[in-house]
């Protein structure tokens, strides 16, 4: 199907219909090519559909030292969703929404400004500064830590989220045919790769899991891993599955590095698209000019003032499509979605881009336009089939955090500084993407100016 398979599903479906098939190795894949389809599946037959995919790679890294696939990215089970729960009530309690987590955010945002500052307008990649913001701002909440942008092991791990953004465009054999880490070549490459990142972060969240053990008080919650222990005590011996070690491992990989990839990708389309539309840069700081104090920092509570800002952030998500063919679910049972039968056990995708893009529900949906997010009275509108989080049993568990972080640092680094495109260089187009998995934009390099009111 080619680098880019979400396109190519796009493009057979609107010869075929909004429900397509095909083999991936001995499994069968579904593809949801429309709104109605994916709706039909994750939201009204949302208990069916609430299996997570994934081939051979993926139950690798989630797997525990018994083999077993652990945490809330497990595929099937209770297990899952008693981690859940317990991940959105620990997140809630630690403070989503409150007020010491928008100051980390916030401390994020004005160290990226510094750092990009720095530069004196010279051309540089924003990425290395973005990846560690966003990774500081989940680990502050998954672990309580904060780390230097220059620490050596921190360093190492983003650089590792980076690496897995390149090998994820070339995986997918290897998901479906295993055996082919044990030819000579690339592949062999490629698993030895998958292998050295997932375990180098395994070692390094388990050294910070050992590390709260050893100074845990049971009257103190500072993050995840203190509310963790809390419940692993009041269990003891009776302790379920979902409060087993192996399953704090591997929720806090997967949210550590779900967390920082998809912040940080999407803020570097967030840039991107400034570069490439300087006069909605000018709109946004105009409204932010108009609205928010100079040299006044921006908090949660200026969200309702600053619509048009909301509205760039999620035309960015629309057009970016960081994840266009989401992450995959499974079904439990065999089903009838839309007049098809599909088997159990099979293997779904929501084309998420083919939604963004379809003409029936988007006025000219390959132009960049913010406005569409207005309504008449120029507030905040999100269409019912606009799922940058998805849908269903199986939607994004970090979304309020994502929407509080995106939130925070654009506006902040928005309100401190003008982006300009490096005069000889030519901007990757915004349609150009690594990979069809947390994809993110071609290289690029920027140059940041501070902004003079």
């Amino acid at each position: 199907m080619g680098p880019q398979p979400q396109d190519t599903l796009m493009e057979l479906g609107k010869r075929y219909g909004n429900v397509l098939s095909f083999r991936m190795g001995s499994q069968l894949a579904i593809v949801l090519n429309d709104y109605e389809a994916i709706k039909a599946a994750f939201s009204e037959q949302a208990d069916v559909f609430a299996g997570r995919g994934g081939g051979f790679v993926s139950r690798y890294i989630r797997s525990g030292s018994t083999g077993k696939t652990h945490g809330v990215g497990a595929p099937q089970g209770n297990t899952w969703k008693e981690g859940r729960k317990f991940m959105l009530q620990t997140f809630r309690d630690l403070g989503m929404g409150k007020s010491h987590l928008q100051e980390s955010i916030i401390a994020e945002a004005n160290c990226i400004a510094d750092s990009f500052i720095n530069f004196n307008g010279q051309p540089f990649d924003p990425s290395p500064f973005l990846f560690s913001g966003a990774g500081n701002v989940i680990g502050s909440l998954c672990f309580g830590k904060r780390f230097e942008y220059e620490d050596p092991s921190f360093r190492r791990i983003l650089a590792g989220l980076g690496q897995a953004n390149v090998f994820k465009a070339h995986v997918q054999p290897l998901q479906s045919y295993p055996w082919l880490r044990f030819l000579p070549g690339r592949y062999r490459k490629l698993w030895h790769t998958v292998k050295d990142t997932s375990q180098y972060l395994l070692l390094f969240l388990r050294n910070i899991i050992e590390e709260h053990r050893k100074n845990y008080q049971e009257t103190k919650t500072r993050d995840y891993i203190d509310a963790f222990f809390h419940r692993q005590r009041e269990a003891g011996t009776t302790s379920t599955e979902v409060f087993q070690d192996e399953e704090l491992l591997q929720n806090l990989r997967g949210f550590f590095t779900a967390g920082t990839d998809t912040t940080a990708i999407t803020m570097r389309w967030v840039l991107l698209f400034m570069l490439h539309h300087p006069k909605i840069q000018d709109c946004v700081h105009n409204e932010l000019d108009q609205k928010i104090e100079v040299g006044r920092r921006i908090v949660l509570e200026d969200r309702a003032k600053l619509p048009y800002l909301e509205a760039v952030i999620r035309e960015v998500q629309r057009l970016a499509n960081i994840i266009p063919l989401g992450l995959p679910r499974t079904n439990s049972t065999e089903t009838i979605l839309l007049g098809y039968r599909i088997p159990a056990n099979s293997i779904v995708f929501p084309n998420f881009k083919s939604v963004n893009e379809d003409a029936t529900l988007w006025n000219d949906p390959q132009t960049f336009d913010p406005t569409r997010f207005l309504d008449r009275n120029g507030k905040v509108h999100e269409p019912i089939h606009f799922m940058p989080f998805s849908i269903g049993k199986r939607a994004c568990v970090g979304e309020s955090l994502a929407r509080m972080e995106l939130f925070l640092l654009f506006a902040n680094l928005m309100h401190r500084l003008v982006f300009k495109a490096p005069p000889d260089e030519v901007l990757p187009a915004t349609n150009e993407r690594i990979t069809f998995l947390a994809s993110g934009p071609k290289p690029f390099s920027i140059c940041v100016f501070p902004r003079s009111y």
